[in-house]
């Protein structure tokens, strides 16, 4: 007689993961050699990444270590552009609700030798639950090749408790070029980067891209 089906225990159900998308040679090979340029040319314009805690901007190396750069001169509108004619498609893509485009958020950061982004979301930081505006994020990855560091892959974290087990982890390797984009909410981490040399020029740049939903009137 065969017994009755039972339900899959905590330690052996499957990770859930929110969608996630991935597109080669985003812009024109033209367009990413030349933001390339840009970032490492402007090295020394480069800041401390900062992480919110209770809303307030703080730099602490221990859940973040990278160098941030705000200004994208003449590619600002490059980025935002691409972004902006992207979003129809990556709203399919990733499954979220169509809304209309208010703020385009854009950071360029360097992850040299040591650096890292601990396991967050985008749109909520510690205990701090102030509602966000950003829907999607984008990040779009600049690199010498061949590649001079190991590690940074951006992981995408399942969805449960920090501390689960059984949440899982998938990793994307960055390479020059490259769009990931996912729902701001879901749990991501940047693995730490391994590089020697530590030449800031080898770092694994990424423009940050964070399309925010259009906040109606009060």
């Amino acid at each position: 007689m065969t017994g009755a089906a039972t339900a899959p225990s905590q330690s052996t159900r499957m990770p859930v993961f929110l969608p996630c998308h991935v597109a080669p040679n985003w812009l024109p090979r033209d367009a990413a050699d030349g933001l390339l340029q840009y970032a490492i040319a402007n090295q020394d314009r480069f800041t401390d990444g900062r992480v919110h805690y209770e809303g307030e901007p703080k730099v602490d190396p221990a859940v973040r270590k990278t160098l941030v750069l705000h200004d994208l001169g003449e590619f600002a509108p490059v980025i935002r552009e691409a972004a902006r004619a992207a979003q129809a498609e990556l709203q399919q893509a990733l499954r979220v609700p169509v809304f209309v485009a208010g703020r385009f958020e854009i950071e360029l950061a360097a992850h040299g030798h040591g650096a890292h982004f601990d396991r967050h979301i985008d749109t909520f930081v510690g205990s701090y639950r102030q509602a966000s505006s950003r829907v999607l994020t984008l990040v779009y990855y600049l690199l010498r090749e061949p590649k001079a560091f190991a590690g940074g892959a951006l992981r995408m974290h399942g969805l449960g408790g920090r501390n689960k087990a059984d949440s899982g982890v998938q990793d994307i390797e960055p390479h020059h070029n490259q769009l990931v984009a996912f729902p701001s909410i879901a749990p991501h981490s940047v693995s730490e980067v391994h590089c020697p040399g530590n030449d800031f020029a080898d770092s694994r740049f990424a423009v940050n891209i964070w399309i925010h939903r259009k906040e109606g009137p009060k």
